[in-house]
């Protein structure tokens, strides 16, 4: 079993980055700002940052594996912090004879800042990420960078990021992995009553994809949320297979204080629970 995981992250490399841990935006709206999350999509967000944020996430993923984010965001400056547990896992050698257990880990920090260029929103960030399994470990480092421009009428926001791009520079044995960069064109449509929004997304580790969905606020207290992810497609199982790719959730707001959760369905191999837990604005 050992072995078999460390083959896989020697081939992909830091794989833990393109999974996200936040049910603020389920799963999507890189075209988005403003709420706290602005480093950890597309820190061309933090330009338009103004205001104070603290945030921590859990996502409870299939498997029995864990992620968590606390993020602080102020003035056009950001700062996430990312975490990855798998839980503990027999050692077993090649008779099958178990000796013990390991587990794996990974963390990663994201520091961004954010630019204002005539209508534009510019913005970079610099993380670095670190990652164990059993006695062995990897170092790595990489960037964000991201743009966003807001058309006040109809009240669009465009919004392009380019997330992970880095590599290994210390390698697990001898292998230098890169990062598991994701490009995203995105777009947002933001209304009074919620918002709607639309991603094409082209990550390392899979084809071309799009996520759409968006938001709608029954009152001030209470959102409902819901995407949709073709990325998910190769998971679809018989019957309700179709849904995979679904994410749905709810946020409830009270003052400054925001709590979100959202729920995505894989089948056979469960379901990730997210929620989030954010205060400022």
């Amino acid at each position: 079993m050992l072995a078999t995981i460390i083959s896989l992250i020697a081939t992909v490399g830091f794989e833990f980055l393109s999974v996200d841990p936040v049910a603020q935006r389920t799963g999507m709206g890189y075209a988005l700002h403003g709420d706290g999350y602005d480093v950890h999509y597309n820190p061309g967000g933090l330009a338009f940052s103004d205001n104070t944020h603290y945030s921590i996430s859990y996502l409870n993923y299939f498997d029995g594996t864990h992620f968590g984010y606390l993020g602080y965001e102020r003035s056009q400056l950001g700062v996430g912090l990312r975490y990855f547990y798998s839980g503990s896992m027999k050692k077993v050698d090649e008779l099958e004879q178990e000796y013990g257990t390991f587990g794996v880990y990974h963390i990663d920090i994201n520091v961004g800042k954010g630019f204002v260029y005539k209508s534009f929103g510019l913005g970079v960030s610099i993380k670095g990420a670190y990652a164990s399994i059993d006695t062995l470990n990897a170092i790595g480092i990489g960037a964000d960078i991201g743009a966003m421009y807001r058309i006040p009428e109809p009240d669009i926001h465009v919004g392009l990021s380019v997330k992970n791009i880095g590599y290994g520079v210390k390698p697990f044995i001898e292998s230098r992995e890169t990062f598991p960069y994701e490009i995203t064109l995105s777009a947002a449509k933001i209304m009074d009553v919620g918002w709607f929004g639309l991603d094409l997304v082209k990550p390392a580790l899979l084809g071309f994809g799009v996520r759409f969905g968006g938001a709608y606020y029954v009152n001030p207290i209470l959102h409902l949320k819901a995407s949709y992810s073709t990325l998910l497609s190769a998971i679809r199982t018989e019957g309700l297979g179709f849904l995979a790719g679904l994410t749905v959730g709810l946020g409830v707001r009270k003052d400054r204080l925001l709590v979100n959760y959202s729920y995505s369905p894989y089948f056979d191999l469960g379901g990730g629970h997210r929620i989030s837990i954010s205060f400022g604005g």
